[in-house]
């Protein structure tokens, strides 16, 4: 736990300005209560950070390399912050614009390196898009130049998964080849849902900003397939979709997920895990996200690569025609399907169902989807929360809110219930300590996958309305992320001063390698996540945003997913412009703790 005292372990600095220190250092860790993004900060943007319980007036920010003050300025006057019950003066830096490398000093207190520069999180956008090319399934990986990564080819049994149950389309037992894609969290499932909906994220990511993204921009290591003539990062998408077109049935419904039946065991690397894997249920919900995401992809591709784009638009056609004749909200339940990998069970389907048509109507223009959308009015107006895997409204309203073919009046009615809920948004990280999102009710499992989520939302609110408040209190979810937390804890594997050293993976237990990128769930203040939260918050007496554990075993706070991990990628491609990065740049010089090791 956090200490009053100056810790005297040695831990990996954050990621700073590349041309300054693009590759991570070593240096001495902080004096706590020092709360500063540990990767840093944009020239020309906001720059603030936090110190708990001081009587000091005065800061300073002195180069991190000679010691030298080059900047003072004074401590806002104390105020209390639920969240973390901390009392929190705010040391405000914005006019402060040279690039380097600094810590801030509070007394005799000083913070953790950060930068401050044109293009700090170049590197972690990096890293965190990388981070899906190593989560893959079905394809060997050497990454020998960066992590240190090497499986020899991940669960090759996927290309004769049996069916778990029988319907109209298959019998139990029948073989299927879904290989390919991308695992789903700590765990080697491969879900429609999630990957669905990640996918969505990465594309909605480069549809909003195309300049950001290059060729040999994700320095793919030995061994894996990539299409030359896309941006990697659409490269990386393609890899996704061409697995989930395997679960996609004949009729256009999709299977649910695919895995083991029992959970494997930390020792087990994906290319030893040999036991059979299994292809559980149907879920209308999960199609339709599914279905939204081709409706991305068919315009997205379109100028790279027409035929592609083609045929994600004529599998999205066969999605809406199957949804159009399946009426009811499906999931599929069978006798044990649960016994080795998350239920992600949506049962009621409209909000997926209204995300699919206003991508159709976005992508295409013909007006029958925006009659689906108009005959579903009450539920198209409702006032959203952030999206997630099981409630896609909002993602439904952007895509009619920005469509641009849509019925002006109709138009205008989405766009502005959109729009109030950035505006609510942005008044929670005015009102909160840290500039959080999060009301005290979504410090839920994936809860800075949460706060990322609002803040992808604000950025998207951006493309509707720019303004100010919206890309400032997108980067606020950044810095929360990044360390400027009640924990001094980034969330991000890899990434700053202090990231997580036990993420619940089993790639990373099995293989002794450390992804770097990977956003992993944060404070959790709901008992029964997992045994081990919930004993840390029955036995301690633990703020809300504190309730987080650095554990193996606690899934409920330390465990990535691709989901989460999407909703960081979207809002770092969004500040970070393309450069040419080398492996130098990437690779990590601390090494994590394992139990293989």
């Amino acid at each position: 736990m956090r200490q009053n005292n100056k810790l005297c372990k040695i831990v990996l600095a954050g990621i700073a300005m590349l041309g300054t220190c693009g590759a991570a250092t070593l240096v001495e860790a902080a004096d706590a209560g020092m709360h500063v993004d540990q990767v840093g900060y944009l020239t020309g943007r906001d720059k603030t950070a936090m110190v708990t319980d001081s009587n000091e007036t005065d800061f300073s920010l002195v180069d991190a390399k000679t010691n030298k003050v080059v900047y003072t300025g004074k401590l806002s006057a104390a105020k209390a912050d639920a969240m973390s019950e901390e009392n929190l003066r705010t040391a405000d830096f914005t006019s402060f614009n040279t690039p380097g490398t600094y810590k801030l000093k509070v007394g005799k207190r000083e913070s953790y390196e950060f930068a401050i520069g044109d293009n700090v999180y170049a590197v972690p956008s990096v890293q965190t898009w990388r981070s899906f090319t190593l989560s893959r399934c079905s394809t060997p990986i050497d990454d020998k130049d960066v992590t240190g990564l090497k499986v020899k080819m991940g669960h090759p049994q996927d290309k004769e998964a049996q069916v778990y149950f029988t319907d109209a389309l298959n019998q139990k037992g029948d073989k299927v080849d879904v290989s390919g894609g991308w695992y789903d969290a700590g765990d080697y499932g491969k879900y429609t849902t999630t990957g669905a909906i990640a996918a969505a994220e990465l594309l909605l990511a480069y549809e909003a900003h195309p300049d950001h993204f290059t060729k040999g921009q994700l320095l793919f290591p030995a061994g894996v397939s990539s299409d030359k003539n896309l941006p990697d990062a659409l490269s990386e998408v393609k890899y996704e979709f061409d697995f989930l077109k395997k679960m996609m049935r004949k009729d256009g419904s999709t299977f649910h997920k695919v895995s083991g039946a029992q959970w494997p065991g930390f020792d087990k690397s994906p290319d030893t895990d040999t036991q059979d894997r299994f292809l559980y249920s149907t879920c209308t919900a999960s199609t339709a996200m599914y279905g939204a995401s081709l409706a991305i992809g068919a315009r997205v591709y379109k100028g790279l690569d027409a035929s592609y784009a083609k045929s994600l638009q004529k599998d999205a056609d066969k999605v809406w025609d199957y949804l159009s004749k399946t009426k009811e909200s499906i999931y599929r339940v069978d006798e044990g399907q649960e016994s080795g990998s998350g239920p992600y069970n949506d049962t009621n389907d409209i909000q997926e169902r209204l995300w699919m048509a206003a991508e159709m109507f976005r992508t295409t223009g013909d007006k029958k989807y925006e009659a689906y959308l108009k005959d579903n009015k009450a539920e198209l107006l409702k006032a959203p929360g952030f999206f997630t895997w099981d409630n896609t409204l909002a993602l439904a309203q952007f895509a009619y809110a920005i469509a641009p073919k849509a019925d002006a009046g109709f138009q205008a009615e989405v766009k502005k219930v959109y729009l109030d809920y950035a505006d609510m948004i942005a008044g929670k990280i005015k009102n909160d300590g840290f500039g959080c999102a999060l009301s005290k009710e979504e410090y839920t499992w994936a809860s800075t996958k949460n706060a990322m989520t609002q803040g992808d939302m604000l950025l998207m609110a951006y493309q509707l309305q720019p303004k100010a408040e919206y890309e400032e209190g997108a980067l606020a979810q950044i810095h929360y992320m990044l360390g400027r937390n009640s924990l001094d804890r980034s969330f991000l594997t890899g990434m700053g001063s202090n990231p997580p050293e036990h993420p619940h993976n089993r790639i990373h237990e099995s293989t002794g390698a450390y992804v770097p990128g990977l956003l992993v769930g944060g404070p959790n203040h709901v008992k029964g996540g997992d045994p081990d939260q919930t004993k840390y918050l029955e036995e301690n007496k633990v703020p809300v945003a504190k309730s987080y554990i650095d554990v193996l075993s606690s899934w409920s706070t330390n465990e990535y997913a691709i989901d989460y991990t999407g909703t960081a990628a979207y809002a770092l491609a969004w500040f970070a412009k393309p450069v040419n990065v080398t492996a130098k740049d990437l690779k990590l010089t601390r090494e994590f703790p394992s139990i293989t090791k």
